[in-house]
């Protein structure tokens, strides 16, 4: 088991859940952050798997540790050093489906939406949702000519060995209906030893070889047209959201440094649980959404920076899932941001 706190989130490598899904790893979101409080890299825990009939969408409750792990073991496990929001991504060389080396900085000027696959996957939520969810990104970006210019898809495979440029070629090609003009908006690439460990590692990827599968993490990474990290996904996203992610990420790469910043900071911290991916911290208040983008008060009054700096830092600092407080900068930076939107 491993923990990501600021997003709410661990990854566990499981036993089969009978009638749900085989044993495999993959990221979990925690109702109850508090839970994650005393968890450690490693750890052997127990824990109720919760699906929404609503819309399939799955969480954690009543996470309970069984076995600590020691500290060797949890040095031997601590995760990869994810990219953090305004870094810029590594310069790694891949080859895409028609046998061309490529390298993410060539996407420099456009917003790029990266996530990782392989072709033999058998499982349908994980590498064919993506895949098929991209291909629905593409096809209405093909109907903005202006966005469809400024953006770029990437699917990248990190089974090399069995995913050649031919493999990938095919692929593609099936998701993109038969359009072979579809690939220089969307390309499929693949990238192996050493440069995708480093990939992995920059994007928080795991993945584990297992009796002639992959078990792997699902994760998506929008980079702004800067080549920096603008913003993550696990599991909890539609297509249209992450459309709208690329097309702001266009829209918003005018702004200064300081103000993109804040953007990212506002939706890892404020927006991922009170606007998008937690319906129970929506409904309580503050009304983020109305605080922050609109910089009013729920009575309609209008809030002052001092104001929304004060909920800011006093709900990060209140809530279990950040074991940090919030700097000055980072606070003036979202404020900046809430400027630019007003």
């Amino acid at each position: 088991m491993e923990t990501n706190r600021v997003r709410g989130e661990i990854t566990v490598r499981h036993g089969e859940v009978a009638g749900l899904m085989p044993a495999m790893t993959m990221q979990y979101r925690v109702k109850n952050s508090a839970e994650m409080r005393d968890l450690q890299n490693g750890d052997r825990i127990t824990a109720v798997l919760a699906v929404s009939k609503r819309d399939s969408q799955s969480w954690l409750e009543d996470v309970h540790v069984t076995a600590h792990s020691d500290v060797d073991a949890r040095d031997a496990q601590a995760p990869n050093r994810t990219l953090v929001l305004g870094e810029s991504v590594p310069d790694i060389q891949l080859v895409n489906q028609d046998g061309k080396t490529i390298r993410l900085n060539d996407f420099s000027g456009k917003a790029l939406l990266i996530t990782f696959i392989y072709t033999r996957c058998p499982m349908p939520e994980y590498c064919p949702r993506l895949s098929s969810q991209f291909a629905r990104i593409h096809d209405a970006l093909k109907k903005k000519p202006n966005d469809y210019a400024k953006t770029h898809l990437l699917t990248i495979s990190f089974d090399p060995d069995y995913d050649t440029p031919e493999v990938l070629h095919r692929y593609g090609l099936a998701y993109l209906d038969g359009d072979e003009a579809g690939f220089s908006h969307w390309d499929f690439a693949s990238v192996g030893g050493s440069d995708l460990e480093r990939l992995a590692k920059a994007f928080g990827l795991q993945y584990e070889h297992q009796d002639n599968q992959i078990v792997h993490t699902m994760n998506i990474i929008l980079v702004a047209p800067n080549s920096t990290i603008r913003q993550y996904w696990s599991t909890d996203w539609t297509w249209s959201e992450l459309m709208e992610s690329m097309e702001n990420s266009v829209r918003g790469s005018n702004m200064q440094s300081r103000e993109v910043l804040g953007q990212g900071l506002y939706n890892l911290l404020c927006a991922r649980c009170h606007e998008t991916s937690n319906p129970d911290l929506r409904k309580q208040p503050p009304i983020l959404h109305g605080l922050f983008r609109t910089s009013k008060l729920p009575s309609g009054a209008s809030a002052t920076d001092e104001q929304i700096r004060h909920t800011i830092v006093q709900g990060l600092r209140t809530m279990p899932a950040f074991d940090q407080t919030i700097s000055d900068e980072d606070v003036n930076a979202i404020l900046a941001y809430l400027h630019k939107l007003n």
